[in-house]
């Protein structure tokens, strides 16, 4: 049985940074070397983010399958540079790895990583094992397929209903694995593995999903559906669209917007935050 939790607490909306050490994330603006990461993570942090989501691999349709070695190669310089700038408790409080994989998790926890931000919703009950052990945070994300095959005719029932419950499995079988409430994080996983009107659906039914008690967390930045919808086919076309999402989206209070775009997401929070202290 799912228990709900009061998020209350939490700041809406926070903001994380989407931060890619690979070269081939669809959209260039997030891709970074690790020597260019000190400075792109500073000015990150000086927009206003509230977290870095850092990745080592594309999780774009058609990615290639690198594997964790390559993986690991890739992130690993990364979180060490972060965490020499910052000092030892950064990577707790300020980072989360964008993985799937168990032997990358394990070793970024190790490091002192406070969040796992997986994709897979924890199909490897060993990432779920490490994020307890560590008492950090996880995201459980939905997607159908794998990144390779997941917008190969993505097909559903009722794709809210079908969502809704693979996030309401996972996260039981995450309280099994003892990781806390209050640090499970839902991601109904806009562009994995859905079509236009698949993520449309899940973004009307945004208020449902918040009705479980745990943070929901929603990844639209200068995706592929937006480009459908408003005939832009390159991402760097999709700024403003995106702009007018995130504010959609936080007028709808969700707790977490992971965005390309800091700046704007700080805008947001803090034009809503002035009109919503008159509200009655």
């Amino acid at each position: 049985m799912v228990v709900a939790h009061d998020t209350t607490e939490y700041p809406r909306p926070e903001i994380w940074a989407v931060l890619n050490l690979t070269p081939d994330s669809f959209y260039s603006g997030s891709r970074c070397t690790v020597a260019e990461l000190p400075g792109i993570a500073a000015n990150l942090l000086a927009a206003g983010a509230d977290r870095l989501d850092i990745g080592a691999e594309s999780s774009r349709p058609q990615a290639e399958d690198i594997g964790w070695q390559e993986e690991w190669r890739r992130l690993e310089p990364g979180l060490a540079v972060l965490r020499d700038m910052y000092g030892d408790n950064f990577l707790r409080s300020k980072v989360s790895v964008d993985t799937f994989r168990r032997e990358t998790a394990q070793r970024a926890l190790a490091m002192g990583v406070g969040c796992i931000n997986d994709i897979s919703g924890g199909a490897d009950e060993e990432i779920l094992r490490a994020v307890a052990q560590a008492q950090c945070e996880v995201v459980l994300m939905h997607m159908q397929g794998r990144p390779g095959t997941m917008q190969n005719d993505p097909r559903y029932a009722d794709v809210v209903s079908e969502v809704r419950e693979f996030l309401i499995q996972r996260t039981e079988r995450a309280l099994a694995a003892g990781i806390l409430g209050e640090n499970i994080i839902w991601d109904y996983g806009i562009g994995f593995g859905k079509t236009v009107e698949h993520n449309l659906r899940l973004l009307a039914a945004t208020k449902e999903f918040l009705h479980s008690g745990y943070r929901l967390m929603v990844g639209v930045s200068r995706k592929s559906f937006l480009g459908k919808i408003l005939d832009l086919p390159d991402p760097a076309q999709r700024g403003e669209a995106t702009l007018i999402m995130h504010t959609w989206l936080a007028a709808q209070k969700v707790s977490i917007l992971r965005t390309h775009d800091v700046a704007n997401c700080v805008m947001i929070r803090r034009l809503l935050s002035a009109v919503e202290q008159y509200e009655n």
